[in-house]
């Protein structure tokens, strides 16, 4: 791999955890083909739940973080804990302690406390054609897609290697050749509100490392946000194009497609097996996190409902900060909304065994990190249910 005089400075003579980084990247590109590292504006490093990395990961971040500092701007994946109230979590001491060395090893490298799967939602979104090394794999689909922002879906070492150093390999989806739509899908079904999430959850494994385009896919920014976010959960998916919708739509085709169908069937399929219990113990909001917008409508439905279960809500602070009468409306009618984590990454299982949820995302991933049976249904009818 080509290296430039800045770069093997780096790798040969740079601080011990920069060398580690640019051997990572290095190993990284060699592995995939990548002739050489290109700079990136923007890095968005996962691994910062303790429930997901637990003592070895954070062993690995206090050794690593203890002598380096980020080079471009870095924002961080959720924590599992709500910093200002996890005590209303249920979270043991001991848990909690063991999250903040997290925080405060990251915040010692000049990582922005943002704590959310959303980092596009915060401040100036990338740009078409920005570089970025995002993990995260919801904020890696919607920034290809629906941005037209270029990043792979990175590992968390990798993310934080591309923080320390500004560089990541050129591959995968840097280039423009791996960008082209490989089938061609067309949804044949109603769509709308939670059937983005079975959508995305549906059409994962019926791809086959293909980059789907889509002649109509109709929705809201949200709607996309919540179907990539499905379809990067049961796909390696990172990137999709919607014709006269999405930036790259226009250079995305080539050649002749093959054609799938998602139908009504596929829908209700998805639906019934990322169903696995049977009465709720809480409803769980929030997985990407909601923005803003998205507090105000679970507002006004919390208060037209006016639910008896627990509802959990996850958002990260700067949209929770923004929708104050919203956070205000759902905690009067029996909510709470969490920032700095989110409802995979936070230790629920402290509190509940069955969660009812709206989210695809959320119903692929709580029964293996939190131990969770889920209910998967439309939040309209979870509230009205448990009203």
């Amino acid at each position: 791999m080509y290296l430039t005089p800045e770069q093997e400075k780096l790798l040969q003579d740079g601080r011990p955890s920069e060398q580690t980084a640019m051997k990572l990247l290095v190993t990284l590109g060699e592995v995939h083909g990548a002739g050489r590292l290109i700079p990136v504006t923007w890095a968005h490093i996962s691994g910062a739940s303790y429930l997901t990395i637990g003592d070895t990961g954070l062993e690995f971040l206090e050794d690593f973080c203890h002598d380096v500092s980020v080079r471009v701007k870095t924002t961080v994946n959720p924590i599992s804990i709500d910093l200002e109230r996890w005590r209303e979590m249920g979270v043991p001491k001991e848990y909690a302690e063991k999250q903040m060395k997290i925080v405060e090893a990251y915040r010692g490298i000049g990582v922005e406390e943002t704590y959310s799967c959303t980092p596009y939602l915060i401040g100036q979104p990338p740009s078409k054609g920005e570089h970025l090394a995002w993990a995260e794999s919801s904020a890696a689909i919607y920034a290809n897609a629906v941005l037209g922002a270029r990043t792979n879906r990175e590992g968390g070492p990798s993310a934080l290697s591309s923080a320390v150093t500004g560089f990541t390999p050129e591959f995968g989806l840097h280039l423009d050749e791996n960008r082209k739509a490989g089938v061609k899908v067309n949804v044949e079904a109603k769509l709308g509100g939670m059937r983005y999430s079975l959508l995305g959850l549906a059409l994962g494994p019926m791809l086959d490392g293909e980059i789907p385009y889509f002649q109509k896919l109709p929705g809201s920014d949200e709607d996309l946000k919540w179907f990539g976010a499905a379809l990067a959960s049961t796909s390696d998916a990172t990137l999709f194009h919607v014709e006269k919708r999405t930036p790259e739509w226009r250079n995305s085709l080539h050649g002749r497609l093959r054609t799938i169908r998602v139908t009504e069937k596929d829908l209700k399929d998805a639906q019934r097996s990322f169903s696995t219990g049977e009465e709720a113990d809480a409803i769980g909001i929030g997985s990407p996190q909601l923005s803003a917008k998205e507090l105000e409508a679970i507002a006004v439905l919390m208060k037209r409902y006016r639910p008896k279960l627990p509802v959990w809500v996850f958002s990260s602070r700067d949209a929770k900060s923004r929708a104050g009468d919203a956070v205000k409306t759902i905690e009067r009618f029996g909510g709470r909304v969490w920032a700095d984590t989110c409802l995979e990454v936070s230790p629920l299982y402290y509190m509940f065994k069955t969660m009812a949820t709206p989210s695809g995302k959320g119903a692929y991933y709580l029964p293996s990190l939190c131990k969770q049976k889920v209910i998967l249904e439309d939040l309209a009818k979870l509230l009205r249910r448990y009203s």
